[in-house]
């Protein structure tokens, strides 16, 4: 019997293609642990290196600074030798080597404090003054000031009158300081350092003008030595006004040292 039935419904969809099987995810190799732990270790040693190297920088500044220190003391200790007992013709030239030492040590200390107190923001006033020759006039006993090279001093907010005259043009208060060296010719005669003080009063009524007065601010002395050179020097704090001027006299011109480091004159506004 034929069976003659025939349906209207579409035919079903062929079936999907199979899945590909799945491979396997290929494994890390196994070096790339070794090479963390590699760059973990050099870490850490450049870590310690690095901390090693900063200990042994600091101990080695402050190990500098100190033998600097016990430098300075053995000098001042030898100083102190020169000045309290009788030498002989071999130490003099010791003693010597040793002022000179202590000289630069002064110079050095006023240079790092000028330094300190400039700045690009500073606004205060101050000055070191380096010694210049003054030539001879034939009255080497006379009273003389000395006179100051500019071109080797430094000078903020001060003024100068002429070669030998600080001029102060901010009123306050100073410290003001000198240093004079001299080369001892004649242990009997006094040597002196003296900063004077030139000031400008004002008169009790309108009509009369100011009196100029010239006054002794400091004055220091070289004792009997028989050292060949001998320093004086002195320091301290003053109220100064604008226009006030300063100097520094000595005894005998002929017997001041003109070294740079040796003699020298300054102020610095507090």
């Amino acid at each position: 019997m034929i069976n003659t039935y025939h349906t209207s419904l579409p035919m079903p969809p062929p079936p999907p293609p199979p899945v590909p099987p799945r491979f396997h995810s290929r494994p890390e190799p196994r070096h790339n642990s070794s090479l963390i732990w590699f760059l973990a270790v050099v870490l850490v040693m450049h870590m310690f290196l690095t901390f090693g190297g900063f200990i042994y920088l600091f101990h080695k500044g402050n190990q500098q600074e100190l033998n600097e220190n016990n430098d300075d003391f053995h000098i001042l200790k030898r100083l102190q030798q020169c000045k309290d007992t009788n030498l002989d013709g071999q130490s003099l030239p010791d003693c010597k080597q040793v002022l000179d030492k202590f000289n630069n040590i002064v110079a050095k200390a006023s240079q790092t404090e000028v330094a300190m107190l400039t700045g690009d923001h500073y606004d205060g006033a101050l000055a070191h003054m380096s010694v210049r020759r003054t030539p001879s006039t034939g009255k080497g006993n006379a009273v003389r000031a000395l006179e100051w090279n500019s071109d080797h001093s430094s000078q903020v907010n001060v003024d100068t009158e002429g070669d030998s005259r600080l001029r102060i043009s901010r009123a306050g208060y100073y410290y003001i300081y000198s240093q004079v060296t001299f080369s001892i010719k004649n242990g009997t005669a006094p040597l002196e350092n003296t900063i004077r003080h030139v000031k400008l009063k004002k008169p009790d009524n309108t009509w009369s003008k100011p009196q100029e007065i010239d006054e002794v601010l400091l004055k220091s002395y070289c004792p009997p030595t028989k050292l060949p050179l001998c320093t004086a020097s002195q320091g301290g704090v003053f109220k100064l006004d604008k226009d006030d001027r300063l100097y520094v006299q000595v005894t005998n011109l002929s017997w001041v040292n003109y070294d740079w480091s040796a003699t020298f004159f300054g102020l610095y506004k507090l």
